[in-house]
């Protein structure tokens, strides 16, 4: 098993504290599953990503790194 530390878009508070953390998904739905956040390798492509689903980021849904263990 592998750490792999990616892009994701939390839409949350940035001084909101897990548990309950919310992320948005690829279809830009929001989730509480980090398996089902969208992910990203770049900064750019986050920023993409929130560009054409017109999201805004604000203090409330940004751009950060999350950790993900996959395997193989």
């Amino acid at each position: 098993m592998a750490k792999h530390t990616l892009f994701v878009i939390f839409a949350t508070p940035q001084t909101h504290v897990a548990p309950g953390t919310c992320y948005l998904a690829r279809d830009a739905s929001p989730t509480m599953l980090s398996s089902k956040a969208a992910r990203f390798t770049t900064l750019a492509e986050a920023k993409a990503f929130a560009d054409a689903n017109h999201i805004a980021l604000n203090g409330h849904t940004y751009i950060g790194l999350k950790d993900f263990i996959v395997s193989g």
